[in-house]
C-alpha cells in the first residue's frame, strides 16, 4: 500500500444560514416578566417558516452522510482519507448534491420574499423586517464544497529540519500514520459489524413474542457497506474482505420481505439469518479496540 498513490485526503465545507436571531429585547421582557436576571436565558426567533429550509437542510444532510460514508477517518482537522477506488463514487455523489442545492437555493431565493410574508404572521410584534439579509446576500449564505489534497509524506515535513532531527521527527510521523491507519481500518470493522449487529438485535422478538418490526434499510444498510467497503479497503486487509464477502452471501443478498411477516414470510431463513448475524458479529468484536499506543481523540 502507497498511500500517496492509492488515497487522497478530502474535506467538506457546508454553510447554511440558520434562519434565527437572538432577539435581546425579547429576552429582557421575559426575564423582567418573570422576575428573573436578564441574563438568565435568551430568547431566540425562528426568522422564517420551518419549512422553507427543509429541502436545502435535507440535501445538505446527504451530502454530509456521502461524505462520512465514503471516506475514513483521518485527522482531527477535518480532513478524511478518500481512496482512489471510491473516488469517482464519492465525486459523482457530491458533484450531484451540489448541483441540487444550487436549485434549491435558488427556489429559495425566489420564495424568499414570501417566506417573509409567512414570518410577519408567524411572529407578530417580534417581527422586524430588518433582521432580515438582503436577497442578494443569500447566495452565499448557503454552498457546499468538497477540497482534495494528495496524502503528504514524510519528506514533504523535513525540507527545513536541522539533520540531527530528521530520524526522530521520521519516526513520529511513522507512528502517527499508523495510528491513523489503524483507526481508520477499525472504522470499516465498526461500520460492517455494526450494520449486521442492528440486523441481529430487530430480528428477536418482543416480551410477548412477536416480531419486532424489521425496515427494508436494515438489508439496504447493510447493501451499501458491502459495496462500498471494498474500495475503502485501501490497505488490501484479506480478513475484512473475506468478512465482507460473507456478510454479502448472508446478509445482503436475502429479501426483507422473507424476515417479517408478509405473504412471503418464512420463519426459517428469519432464524437462519439472525443466528448468521450474531455468529458474524461475534467475530466483528475483536476489530473495535483502539490502537496499541495511539493517542486519545475527541470526535469531531
Amino acid at each position: 500500500m502507497d498511500l500517496t498513490r492509492d488515497a487522497m485526503l478530502v474535506s467538506l465545507r457546508i454553510n447554511a444560514w440558520s434562519g434565527r436571531l437572538h432577539d435581546r429585547e425579547a429576552s429582557r421582557h421575559v426575564a423582567i416578566h418573570h422576575d428573573a436576571d436578564t441574563d438568565a436565558g435568551r430568547y431566540n426567533k425562528r426568522l422564517l417558516p420551518k419549512s422553507a429550509f427543509a429541502e436545502l437542510t435535507e440535501t445538505m444532510g446527504k451530502a454530509r452522510t456521502a461524505h462520512y460514508a465514503n471516506t475514513l477517518p483521518w485527522d482531527d482537522q477535518g480532513s478524511r482519507l478518500l481512496t482512489v477506488a471510491n473516488y469517482d463514487r464519492y465525486t459523482a455523489a457530491l458533484d450531484g448534491l451540489i448541483e441540487r442545492m444550487v436549485g434549491e437555493r435558488a427556489r429559495f431565493v425566489e420564495d424568499y420574499d414570501s417566506h417573509i410574508e409567512r414570518a410577519r404572521l408567524d411572529l407578530g410584534r417580534l417581527f422586524r423586517v430588518g433582521d432580515y439579509p438582503a436577497k442578494e446576500a443569500l447566495q452565499a449564505k448557503f454552498g457546499i464544497a468538497y477540497r482534495i489534497l494528495p496524502v503528504q509524506d514524510a519528506r514533504h515535513f523535513l525540507a527545513d529540519l536541522a539533520a540531527g532531527e530528521t530520524a526522530r521527527v521520521k519516526r513520529d510521523i511513522r507512528r502517527q500514520v499508523q495510528a491513523r491507519l489503524h483507526d481508520a481500518l477499525g472504522d470499516l470493522y465498526r461500520r460492517l459489524g455494526k450494520a449486521v449487529e442492528r440486523v441481529g438485535e430487530r430480528l428477536r422478538e418482543d416480551e410477548n413474542g412477536k416480531p419486532l418490526t424489521f425496515r427494508d434499510s436494515m438489508i439496504e444498510n447493510v447493501r451499501d457497506l458491502v459495496d462500498v467497503v471494498p474500495r475503502l479497503n485501501v490497505f488490501e486487509d484479506a480478513e475484512l474482505a473475506g468478512l465482507c464477502r460473507e456478510v454479502g452471501d448472508r446478509i445482503a443478498r436475502v429479501d426483507p420481505d422473507v424476515l417479517r411477516p408478509s405473504r412471503r414470510y418464512d420463519p426459517r431463513a428469519r432464524e437462519q439469518v439472525k443466528q448468521d448475524a450474531d455468529e458474524l458479529t461475534a467475530r466483528f468484536a475483536g476489530y473495535f479496540a483502539p490502537a496499541a499506543g495511539a493517542p486519545d481523540r475527541e470526535a469531531a
